[in-house]
């Protein structure tokens, strides 16, 4: 890619201003204040847009920095180029209601998109990040950036690993910590859900074991007042049981022990009396006989004897049944006179009533403990969701996906370090006109150099071997990185660069077939310039 004219239409200071450049290194001088950094800054602008930052940091972004001095509201700029040996003509409108950008190729009038990345493939792929650690180089900014690394890395990935470029490993690391971060948050949440449903359970154990205590304090005492209530009702009752009652009635209708009841004294008593009368009449028989065999006054004694015994039993047992009947009427009135009183019978309903709701306790008692012992169970027992195990086994995958990542990254980057030390130690050996053969760069990204005799960190070389240092490590990543050649802008990077390897630097990019862009407020850079063309 060769930049040939820059038209710009109002950006910063300039109005309405041509630049053309050509192809090799040419020098842009002039005084300080003559626009160097704005021309720079158009050039990328034109390259990759020019976004309005937020914030406190649209203050100072490039955007407001080289907004227009006059009518900010025109905010435009064309740049035409070649690349692959076609002309393109690139055109954006900056201004903050409209901006626009269009490309097109001069040499058939084709129109190509930038939208769908035609300007993008045209740089090979550069990001503006890359384009600022490679081949753009700010004051006092020669010092490769995390970005340049980074992408060292991603070259090394894509082309060993896969022989394509389509692959950003930066991007990748930080995509993984994303899901990483992303899945340990949702493994927090499910296990505060889980913990949540624990202490949920236990919860609800507690109540029911203070419900359990409830239950055990009214159960006992229900009992307690059921316990007074039966011995106040044995108490309060003068009556002979029931029992014991029956017992006395049977003892007196038995009439004693040995002793015979009232109808058998009756039929002894008759017995007799028929037995007296019988022998009475034998005696009158005896007498009226003509020829008396016994004398019948013996007979009539002993047979009225006899006869009144058995009137004095058959009066014994008519009496003994008359009191019976007394003692039947006078028992039927005292069982009359034992029914249950009212308040007896209030009493009995309290007993049962009161026993009915101790049941009930006891049921609602064992239903809850019979629920509390599941709970605890499900407590105990409780295992990790399908969803829960999903995301540890997607950590584990993820932290196995980073960890892979970084030794691939590692090793690839080991040898495009020593592609890059190589290329790099090649560069500033020529600039330093051999002072130093070799270049090294630890796994920390530290510099030092090595002069043939010892090895010297890079902080320990002077500002301007340093400022060199950092240019042949960017200008080595940029024969590494980009596919196709970009020019080199170079803004007053030679300030702290003596005479000598000014023109050692200068040579050496002058020997590259690449466009080079020199901003500078000395003379010296275009004098020597003008000896290697003229020379």
């Amino acid at each position: 890619m060769v930049i040939r004219e820059l038209y710009i239409k109002n950006f910063g200071k300039f109005t309405e201003r041509h630049f053309y450049l050509e192809d090799g290194v040419q020098v842009i001088s002039g005084e300080n204040e003559f626009g160097k950094s704005t021309l720079h800054a158009f050039i990328r602008a034109m390259l990759f847009g020019l976004e309005r930052g937020r914030g406190r940091a649209a203050a100072k972004d490039t955007f407001t920095r080289c907004e227009p001095w006059e009518n900010p509201g025109y905010y435009a700029g064309v740049m035409r180029f070649t690349c692959g040996g076609r002309n393109f003509r690139l055109e954006r409108n900056f201004a903050r209601s409209v901006q626009r950008a269009s490309l097109v190729c001069e040499d058939d009038g084709e129109e190509l998109s930038l939208e769908h990345g035609d300007l993008d493939m045209l740089l090979g792929g550069m990001s503006p990040g890359l384009f600022d650690s490679t081949v753009s180089v700010g004051q006092l900014q020669a010092q490769p950036g995390q970005e340049l690394y980074e992408a060292l890395e991603n070259r090394a990935v894509n082309y060993f690993e896969t022989g394509s470029g389509e692959i950003d490993i930066a991007s990748a690391f930080r995509l993984l910590r994303e899901k990483q971060r992303s899945a340990e948050r949702e493994v927090r949440e499910q296990e505060a859900a889980r913990e949540a449903e624990q202490d949920r359970i236990r919860m609800e154990c507690q109540y029911l074991e203070e419900d359990m205590r409830t239950l055990q304090d009214e159960y006992a005492e229900k009992k307690i007042h059921l316990e007074k209530l039966r011995a106040q009702e044995g108490a309060g009752s003068g009556d002979m049981p029931e029992k014991s009652r029956l017992s006395v009635r049977e003892a007196a209708g038995a009439g004693g022990a040995g002793i015979p009841g009232p109808g058998k004294l009756i039929l002894m008593g008759t017995a007799g009396m028929l037995a007296g009368a019988a022998g009475f009449l034998w005696s009158l028989f005896l007498k009226s006989s003509a020829v008396p065999m016994l004398s019948p006054e013996p007979f009539a004694g002993i047979s009225a004897a006899i006869a009144a015994a058995g009137l004095l039993l058959l009066a014994a047992g008519i009496a003994g049944t008359v009191r019976g009947k007394s003692r039947g009427v006078k028992e039927e009135a005292a069982g009359k006179k034992a029914q249950p009183k009212p308040g007896d019978v209030q009493m009995q309903d309290e007993e049962r009533r009161l026993q009915g709701e101790m049941d009930h306790i006891r049921s609602a008692w064992k239903e809850k403990e019979i629920r509390c012992a599941n709970l605890r169970e499900q407590c105990e027992e409780q295992e990790d969701s399908d969803t829960l195990k999903n995301l540890y086994r997607r950590q584990q995958a993820l932290a196995l996906a980073e960890e892979t990542l970084k030794k691939t990254a590692a090793e690839m980057g080991d040898w495009t370090s020593g592609v890059l030390v190589r290329r790099a130690s090649e560069i500033f050996s020529a600039v330093t006109d051999g002072a130093y053969r070799w270049i090294r760069i630890d796994g920390d990204r530290h510099l030092s150099v090595w002069d043939g005799a010892r090895s010297i960190p890079a902080d320990r070389l002077s500002r301007g071997t340093v400022e060199q240092l950092y240019l042949a490590v960017r200008l080595a990543a940029a024969d590494i990185l980009l596919e196709e050649p970009v020019p080199l802008l170079l803004d007053d990077v030679f300030a702290f660069y003596d005479d000598k390897r000014l023109e050692s630097a200068l040579k050496w990019l002058s020997s590259q077939e690449k466009q080079v862009i020199i901003f500078t407020c000395h003379k010296r850079e275009e004098e020597i310039v003008k000896r290697f063309v003229y020379s």
